[in-house]
């Protein structure tokens, strides 16, 4: 991952966590595995 798409998945997670409506249970290295997934071609 690139340090540019490694800055933007950080920022996506901390918004996630720091979202109050409810409460989301995440942890930084399987949403890292999460965002590879879904950005890895096939």
């Amino acid at each position: 991952m690139t340090p540019k798409s490694e800055h933007l998945v950080d920022l996506i997670f901390d918004k996630f966590k720091n979202y109050k409506r409810k409460k989301i249970f995440l942890e930084r290295k399987n949403f890292h595995k999460f965002i590879l997934s879904l950005l890895k071609e096939d």
